[in-house]
């Protein structure tokens, strides 16, 4: 490089590293970081402490920071920014060793940082960005390697370190490898092939025999990792048969892993006319074919047996395709002029800025809707007070509740009603609790498609409803239940009285005649009233059962039947719609 290029080098990577604390995120997000977050506090592959295969070295990096007091979040945190920091130089490099011009190389890794995956989850506490690094670190030094024995070998120390931290950057770092090892074939350097496939081998091997060992059991971590793996096989993968065609599929994890199709759909467009230009260029040919075979078996590997929901994670690595192919279609578009060529490349980096700026900024400034939840609990919620929390939210409670014992449910039905005073933290919203909600707007086009509501409330507020209620109508908070002539209800227990509230329409114009309304409570007359109006609003103060469900009945002498009326198509016998109904303690 001459010295203007390593003045150009210095300042974009310097710029790049200062917008990689945009991303920071401000608490953790998903399962597996909270499975992560187990990891660093106490290791055990066999209990998801992390899952399989354990991520050892990313782990063993997060512990050192950990060691000097850091939280296991943060931690994991900061050994992700240090990668994103890393990111742009070691894409500029790998794409120097693999043959591309500067230009080219300093625009492509800056598009590649840009991605709106790429900068999210530059922030989180997820193993993909420090790993991807490590792994294009790798590639460079081995590409490298194919003239310096030097970088050979260290090429190969470091591909090992990068498979500890994920192993799929083993399929990254194979036709590197396999290209820089032939060279040393032919140079008949067997003392640098042999001292590489030892020294890369012993650290990968040693990094998973060493997750093995530290795990409870040996035979627990095989077992954890047969599990894992069948769960690939028989849920994630193509041989689900409820998985998307493997068409859709394609279209997801290498056209649009981040649902932002005109911006995607034009780089894809970009990287089409680099590699087609490149193909008829002596001097970029051998460049474009090496980064595209070099991507192939991961990517092919993700297609065919990863989550489809987590495309634009597992994207990650690979879409470096894209953007070093579109900077080389820059190249081409703009004749070789290079200043058109950086011109056009910073334009690209800006739109995708003005779009993720949003996601950005959420994901900086706000917990996610669980983990605010749950920090909900752990300030307002006496430590001796019964919480219930949804079983998706495991190893995020782990984290933010690690000093209480909270109950776990995958379906309320689970948890008895006698137990009215308890709190539900759970994964979806409901009218009357405390709603935490992210707008599915960027952030939600970019991560895993959950965690983006939650609630907490009393268990007094989930009702049962039995017999005479028709399935539940609606959505988020506008929900209603209609019901015949008669429907039943359990109702939690607790301690003292209760404030029963009921808020009913009445179908009084197609009705022959104003109903009378009955509400019944564990067997005694509550209330009697007449439906003269379409819309009834009235509460009640009664005493709880305290060792068993209560139970609600709600009576009408009059119902309709809109099929019947000429009305519609509805052949049910409606009674009274239930728009709002809730029991809560008086205190």
């Amino acid at each position: 490089m001459t010295e203007r290029q390593r003045r150009i080098l210095l300042v974009v990577a310097i710029a790049v590293a200062l917008t990689r604390f945009l991303a920071v995120a401000h608490n953790l997000f998903d399962w597996d970081e909270g499975l992560f977050c187990g990891g660093v506090v106490e290791y055990d592959v066999a209990n998801h402490h992390p899952h399989p295969p354990g991520y050892p070295l990313f782990i063993a990096a997060a512990k050192l920071v950990h060691l000097i007091g850091v939280p296991p979040f943060r931690s994991l945190q900061t050994i992700v920014v240090l990668g994103a920091l890393a990111l742009f130089p070691a894409t500029f490099f790998f794409a120097r060793a693999l043959g591309f011009a500067f230009a080219t190389s300093v625009a492509g890794a800056a598009i590649y940082c840009f991605l709106p995956n790429v900068w999210i989850y530059g922030g989180t506490g997820f193993s993909d960005i420090p790993a991807t690094a490590i792994g294009f670190a790798a590639c460079a030094l081995l590409l490298r390697g194919r003239g310096d024995r030097r970088a050979y070998i260290l090429g190969a120390i470091v591909l090992g370190i990068a498979a500890g931290f994920r192993p799929p950057n083993l399929f990254i770092g194979a036709v590197p490898a396999l290209v820089a090892t032939w060279s040393r074939i032919r140079a008949r350097d067997w003392r640098a092939v042999a001292t590489a496939l030892v020294l890369g081998g012993a650290i990968a091997g040693a990094s998973y025999a060493g997750a093995a060992l530290a795990s409870s059991s040996i035979d627990g971590y095989l077992g954890a990792l047969r599990s894992q793996s069948k769960w690939v096989h028989d849920i994630d993968s193509w041989h689900n048969p409820h998985r998307a065609p493997l068409s859709v599929v394609a279209r997801m994890f290498f056209l649009w892993p981040v649902e932002q199709h005109a911006q995607m759909f034009g780089l894809v467009c970009l990287a089409i006319i680099g590699l087609l230009g490149a193909l008829f260029a002596a001097n970029s040919r051998r460049a474009a074919l090496l980064v595209v075979a070099t991507f192939v078996p991961l990517a092919i590997t993700t297609w065919l047996n990863l989550d489809v929901q987590a495309a634009g994670r597992y994207a990650i690595p690979y879409l470096v395709v894209h953007a070093l192919l579109a900077a080389e279609g820059l190249r081409w578009i703009t004749l070789q002029r290079t200043g058109v060529q950086a011109a056009l490349a910073g334009a690209i980096v800006i739109v995708f800025c003005v779009w993720t700026w949003p996601a950005l900024t959420l994901q900086r400034r706000r917990d996610a809707p669980p983990v605010a939840a749950l920090n909900w609990i752990r300030r307002n919620v006496p430590r001796d007070a019964k919480v219930y929390v949804h079983g998706g939210l495991g190893p995020l409670a782990d984290v933010v509740l690690h000093d209480r014992l909270p109950m776990y449910f995958d379906s309320l039905d689970q948890i008895s009603l006698t137990n009215g005073d308890a709190w539900v933290v759970d994964l979806n919203i409901a009218p009357g609790a405390h709603n935490f909600v992210w707008p599915r707007q960027q952030l939600w086009k970019i991560l895993r498609r959950r965690n983006f509501e939650a609630s907490i409330s009393r268990l007094s507020a989930h009702l049962v409803f039995g017999s005479g209620f028709y399935p539940q109508e609606g959505s988020g908070l506008d929900i209603f239940q209609w019901m015949g002539k008669e429907g039943r209800i359990e109702m939690p227990a607790f301690h003292g009285d209760g404030r029963l509230h009921l808020r009913t329409y009445v179908p009084i114009n197609t009705l022959p005649a104003h109903p009378t309304i009955e509400v019944w409570m564990n067997g005694k007359l509550l209330d009697r009233f007449l439906g003269d109006r379409d819309e009834i609003d009235r509460s009640w103060i009664v005493p709880s059962r305290a060792g068993a469900p209560n139970e609600l009945r709600i009576t009408t002498s009059g119902v309709v039947n809109p099929k019947a009326l000429g009305k519609s198509d509805d052949a049910r016998d409606l009674g009274l719609r239930i728009d709002v109904l809730s029991w809560t303690p008086v205190r």
